[in-house]
């Protein structure tokens, strides 16, 4: 048997070794099949249905491309230009386009017509049926799928090691499949461990010293349950879980790309409010659900507040105002962020894998369409049904201007036996949530259970949270899923009182350490004998950050602000305002969930940059200002101590507190020199005869990279349009509103200046550039209009002070000012320049650390910082 076995895998490194050695299949490999099975398979393969096959071609296999479909062969081996596929794929036939959502790309047109004239090498066998045993259907399938079963209540768990009967359930359920492995739960954790752990879990920031020590000293041996029930009656609570749910709404603030329509949200932080609100409430999830689905019929006047709830549909993109795309997106975030039902895949043919049929797609479709946003009063974010309601046809392959039969407005099909299936009333949205919030829906109960065990444990018991369907391999602690599900049911759809039981049991619990015997058996942790490690999130760790610094403003609820943009906001990161078109670097860095459809969980990655974010950013360099001060104001000795304090919420170890006494020591306590600066951006009066210049005053604010008046948006009341970039800028409407980009030279110099100023609009009188030496000087003088000038001057000597000065003026009417002035100061030989405007632009530049905020950053930089445990 071992020799049969090695020549078999010697028979297949052969065959790979010659695929590998012959171009023309390695061509295919990497070329053609990828495209094949990504852009044609769906339509043209063994697993597409007949009635659904197109144009009854397959392409999975040579044999089949050779037969062709009903138009005969495919392709013509060595003749691309006569090859039916070829002249499919270059869409110069209006009646013959495919893929037909949209076209290949010019390269793998290209590659696609490379391979037929070489002779279409293709080493695909015709796929054959490997037994006799009959496929089951989709509607088999689903009538044997765990997830669509209904809930029951939960079998009765007999005890196991040390947890008795008046132990919870979960927790015997999981020991027992750890005993049947030969394991156990770790021991439990320590208090402060502990105490951590709830506090970002579910307050998302971790606790304060004071905070900590009130637990480690609390003498009552209920501490744990009365910590838990004083954190979920905390304000915070809500903000923590308001943030997550947002992940489920892909909550943004703006709409993303719309041209030339106003792309803001102005109320979507209402929504955001209504959140919190909510959670802290305790609304039953299934209100909660219906508030976002329905408030138009239950709160109409929004007299309680509730309208504000259908920002969950109203917030997402705006496709640039396409109907069908925006419906789509609502019936994506409905059905896979509440049910787990992917019911987008059916938009252009029934579901390949899940019983979702067109038809129920269109339902939704049809419930969508026939809603609307009237705007205004008394809720902007509110939805309405339409007065008069269209019928519900499908798309002929998801193509609107190709209506294929009319069909009953209905809900899912699969769940008919569980749920009302009709939608008859208005736009079908009222029996729509009264579908999914059914008790007997079996979906809607294992999918939010699943996403909060995932939140508070760190992996959830499904490992796709937004797909339960026939491809989701039941999850191997079921037995917890389903029963928390049923209870969280019977107990009134409580959020507080479902996570209140997670937390308090024995499998939270306990310790997160590494047990190499368990790791040997269990890699994945997939039966819970430790706590799962868990690294603090881009929220919480940037309210950490606040809160250790002692800058944290823990206001509750209110307008969105732009964190990465100074004077950097206090407020806790959940106030952030998400750009959908533009979302900041730093949020990307740090895995923030893209605003632009429902996101089932968040990526989870460990990258240079988030280190160098914590390193180097000005946002957090400006919070180690007043930690460092007030460490340092301390003394040496306290002020360690109190470091460590608000940074880890604990004292220093002796080891600790030597290591940062050798390191201050010898760092001494001088200021730091700031670096060499040249050049300053300002404004002021030009004599524009004599070319001198009064009153310079330098801009007073960098914003959007680049220097400008105070206001976020010009014109500036007291600068007007005036602001300087590193390519240019734009002068005020008068003389006195000129700007200035100054150079000070540092040593004695003889210099010359190339430059190129250029006045790029058609409409305006133009712009006038003057260099100025000395402030008194004219060099030279320019005007531009609609142009561009040379500004080059030679022949200039400049000692340490002196400054050359780059004015430009809107030359009596600031209409369509905006220039480009790019300059450069170099010495007579033209060698390396001593300065260039546009790479040298910078905004203000940051105070290097002294060594009380070197000692903050370091701390923050730690693992215990960042990690929960």
């Amino acid at each position: 048997m071992r020799f049969v076995c090695s020549l078999i895998l010697l028979a297949n490194c052969l065959s790979q070794w010659a695929i590998a050695q012959d171009p023309k299949l390695d061509f295919f490999e990497s070329k053609i099949r990828p495209v094949l099975v990504e852009r044609c398979y769906e339509c043209h393969s063994s697993q597409t249905k007949p009635n659904e096959l197109g144009g009854k071609l397959r392409l999975d296999s040579a044999p089949s491309i050779a037969r062709g479909g009903s138009l005969g062969p495919a392709l013509l081996a060595g003749n691309p230009n006569e090859s039916l596929l070829i002249k499919a794929i270059e869409y110069n036939d209006s009646g013959f386009q495919m893929p037909p959502d949209s076209k290949l790309t010019n390269e793998q047109i290209a590659d696609f017509k490379q391979w037929i004239a070489e002779g279409a090498t293709d080493p695909r066998k015709e796929e054959m049926p490997t037994n006799n045993e009959p496929t089951m259907s989709i509607a088999q399938k689903a009538a044997l799928h765990w997830a669509y079963h209904p809930l029951e209540a939960p079998a009765q768990v007999p005890p196991v090691g040390d947890l008795g009967i008046d132990s919870d359930s979960i927790d015997r359920s999981i020991a027992q499949k750890l005993a049947e492995k030969g394991l156990s739960f770790s021991p439990l954790a320590d208090r402060r461990t502990l105490a951590k752990r709830l506090y970002y879990d579910l307050l998302g920031m971790p606790p304060t010293h004071s905070q900590l020590e009130q637990v480690v000293q609390n003498p009552s041996e209920d501490w744990y349950v009365q910590l838990v029930d004083s954190l979920l009656q905390s304000p915070h609570f809500g903000e923590r879980m308001a943030r997550r749910w947002m992940d489920v709404a892909r909550y943004a603030d703006n709409k993303g790309y719309v041209f030339q329509e106003n792309r803001e949200y102005e109320h979507a932080f209402k929504y955001r409010d209504w959140l919190i609100r909510s959670f802290n409430s305790d609304v039953p999830y299934n209100e909660f659900l219906r508030f976002q689905l329905i408030a138009d019929r239950t709160d109409p006047e929004n007299k309680a507040g509730n309208l504000d709830a259908m920002g969950m549909l109203t917030l997402g993109r705006r496709f640039l105002n396409n109907p069908h795309d925006i419906a789509d997106d609502r019936i994506d975030l409905i059905t896979r962020g509440l049910m787990g039902v992917t019911a987008s895949c059916a938009r252009c043919h029934d579901h390949k894998f899940d019983p979702v049929s067109m038809a129920d797609y269109y339902s939704l479709h049809g419930a969508m369409l026939d809603s609307t946003e009237p705007l205004g009063e008394p809720s902007p974010m509110r939805l309405v049904d339409k007065p008069e309601q269209g019928a519900t046809k499908i798309f002929i392959r998801g193509n609107p201007g190709n209506h294929g039969p009319e069909v009953p407005r209905k809900f899912f099909g699969f769940l008919a036996s569980h749920v009302e299936a009709e939608m008859k009333t208005g736009s079908g949205r009222l029996e729509m949530a009264e579908a999914i919030v059914d008790p007997k829906n079996p979906l809607t109960a294992r999918v939010y259970v699943n996403r909060l065990w995932g939140w508070i444990f760190g992996l959830p018991l499904v490992d796709t949270p937004s797909d339960f369907g026939i491809r989701c391999e039941p999850p191997l602690q079921q037995f917890v899923l389903d029963s928390l599900a049923w209870d969280f049911i019977q107990e009134g759809w409580s959020t507080k009182k479902i996570l209140r039981r997670m937390v308090l049991s024995r499998t939270y619990r306990q310790q997160s350490l590494h047990r190499e015997e368990a790791f040997a058996i269990d890699p994945e942790n997939r039966l819970w004998w430790r706590a799962q490690r868990k690294r603090m999130d881009f929220e919480s760790l940037r309210d950490a950050l606040l809160l250790a610094t002692g800058q944290l403003d823990p206001a509750i609820g209110g307008p969105s602000v732009k964190i990465t943009e100074t004077p950097f906001p206090k407020r806790r990161t959940v106030y952030a305002y998400i750009d959908r078109q533009n979302l900041p670097q730093l949020f990307r860095t740090f895995d923030l969930a893209s605003p632009d459809a429902h996101a089932p969980m968040r990526p989870q990655t460990t990258v240079p940059q988030q280190g160098l974010v914590l390193m180097n950013s000005d946002m957090v360099l400006s919070m180690l200002g007043s930690l460092g001060q007030e460490s340092a104001s301390l003394g040496t000795d306290a002020g360690i101590d109190a470091l460590f304090r608000r940074v880890l919420a604990r004292a220093p170890s002796p080891q600790e507190k030597q290591w940062f006494l050798e390191i201050l020591q010898a760092s001494g306590d001088s200021a730091p020199d700031l670096p060499e600066n040249r050049w300053s951006y300002g404004t002021a009066s030009l004599n524009p005869e004599t070319g001198s210049i009064e009153n310079f005053q330098t801009l007073p604010r960098f914003h959007q990279n680049r220097w400008q008046g105070t206001n976020d948006e010009l014109p500036d009341p007291k600068l007007d349009w005036a602001f300087l970039s590193a390519q240019g800028g734009h002068p005020g409407g008068r003389i006195d509103q000129s700007v200035v980009r100054r150079w000070t030279a540092m040593e004695p110099a003889d210099l010359r200046i190339r430059g190129l100023l250029r006045h790029p609009a058609e409409q305006g009188n133009g712009v006038r550039g003057t260099i100025v030496l000395r402030g008194k000087e004219k060099l030279g003088q320019w005007t531009v209009l609609h142009t561009s000038s040379p500004t080059h001057i030679d022949d200039i000597h400049v000692e340490p002070g002196d400054t050359i000065d780059f004015v430009t003026d809107s030359n009596s009417d600031a209409n369509s000012d905006s220039f480009e002035w790019k300059v450069r100061i170099i010495p007579p030989d033209e060698s390396r320049s001593k300065a260039n405007s546009e790479r040298d632009f910078r905004g203000e530049l940051a105070r290097p650390l002294g060594v009380w905020e070197q000692a903050a950053q370091a701390l923050l930089l730690t693992n215990e910082f960042c990690f929960i445990d």
